[in-house]
This record gives C-alpha cells, structure tokens and sequence, in this order.
C-alpha cells in the first residue's frame, strides 16, 4: 500500500459492543431493486473514484 499512497495506512480496530443486523428490504438489496442499485453506483461516482485510485485492481462490477 504504501507505493501506492506514499504513507503506511492507519486504521483503528475496535471492538463494537452491540451488532444491529439491518432490516430485511436492506438485505441484497442489489438483488432485489437492481435498477435503483445500478442507478445508485452510476450516480454516486464511487465506481470512477475506485477505478481513479485503484485501476483495473479494483475489480467489480461496471455498469
């Protein structure tokens, strides 16, 4: 990592006390609205901003 950013990367790890599982209309949600999740990765930008950094390592789908 740190060719590619030019610094080691830092994250803490902590542990978390209480697990909220999310409801089930968010459970694969990809699966279950395709069309407002391909809709979502075109818009938000995150799919060119992984591509900007990462290129063709960062895999995933294109849509």
């Amino acid at each position: 990592m740190e060719e590619r950013f030019g610094r080691d990367i830092a994250t803490q790890i902590v542990s978390a006390d209480t697990f909220w599982e999310a409801e089930e209309y968010h459970q694969d949600y990809y699966q279950k609205n395709p069309v407002r999740y391909k809709f979502y990765r075109f818009s938000c930008g995150r799919d060119n901003r992984l591509e900007e950094i990462w290129g063709d390592e960062a895999g995933g789908p294109t849509f």
